[in-house]
């Protein structure tokens, strides 16, 4: 009988072993849900660096396509006397590059295949929605418009500035390079981020990253096009190098700050 209550008094946990249990497991659970935390920031960060990553392959894959088809058809695929004079004004006939400035480039081309010339221009939007002026703000945006060449006339007459708004489609987003080909003349980068308790206007945050060209033209001795390219100039231009400094949409819970990305090719006019 005394061996049985003396093994019944033994068996199970003491107050004070379920507190220290309870306790080690509490900080198990905190570590677990912690990393969980962390795992979840960092998955975060990772998604929308990747996000933009491909929105700027999208847009560098597609530019580049359009790009190389700038000046077809030429007016060497036609009988010259069936065409308007100057040619370049025949409906039918690409102008190649139509104009090329540090916030746009403009060119036609037959982009989709169907016989068709298509006028295609790159502009830049400020962040109310503007066509990009000396007094905007950035991040901006590379608004896209496209319209078919169906009658004879002047390629600057194709695409009127009004249908920049109410015809194009947002191409690139979030843009903050808009400086000129010396690398001067950027756009104010709007806003500010909360680092360590104090506010830090965004153009400071970034400004290694806003004085950078979007549209750089070369002629084919290597030399770079003043911009904006003058009617002289335009003909001899045979690669834009085209370079996009992005910020991603998600703040970085670790640096507190919209993660900046980059990307940059150079774009060979294959029609000349």
């Amino acid at each position: 009988m005394k061996s049985s209550q003396l093994r019944s008094r033994q068996s199970g946990f003491s107050l004070i072993e379920m507190l220290v249990s309870v306790g080690v497991l509490m900080i198990i659970l905190g570590a677990v849900f912690n990393y969980a935390g962390r795992l979840q920031t960092l998955y975060k960060s990772q998604e929308t660096n990747v996000d933009a990553t491909q929105e700027l392959r999208t847009f560098f894959d597609s530019i580049q396509r359009e790009v190389h088809q700038a000046g077809f058809p030429s007016q060497n695929d036609y009988t010259f006397a069936t065409l308007a004079s100057p040619a370049v004004n025949d409906f039918r006939v690409a102008a190649g590059l139509v104009s090329l400035s540090k916030w746009e480039v403009w060119f036609e081309g037959d982009i989709d295949n169907d016989g068709f010339v298509d006028s295609v221009r790159y502009t830049l939007l400020d962040n109310s929605g503007n066509i990009a002026t000396s007094a905007s703000n950035c991040p901006c945006t590379l608004q896209r418009t496209v319209e078919k060449k169906t009658v004879n006339g002047a390629p600057s007459a194709v695409i009127a500035t009004a249908d920049i708004s109410t015809l194009g489609a947002a191409a690139l987003s979030n843009v903050i390079n808009s400086a000129d080909e010396n690398n001067a003349n950027a756009l104010t980068i709007a806003g500010s981020t909360v680092l360590s308790g104090s506010s830090v206007a965004n153009d400071t945050l970034y400004s290694a990253y806003k004085t950078a060209p979007i549209f750089t033209g070369f002629k084919s001795d290597g030399s770079s096009v003043a911009l904006p390219a003058s009617a002289t100039d335009l003909p001899n231009v045979r690669a834009i190098a085209i370079t996009a400094n992005v910020l991603t949409n998600y703040i970085d819970r670790q640096t507190q700050m919209r993660q900046p990305l980059t990307m940059k090719t150079t774009i060979k006019l294959n029609n000349y």
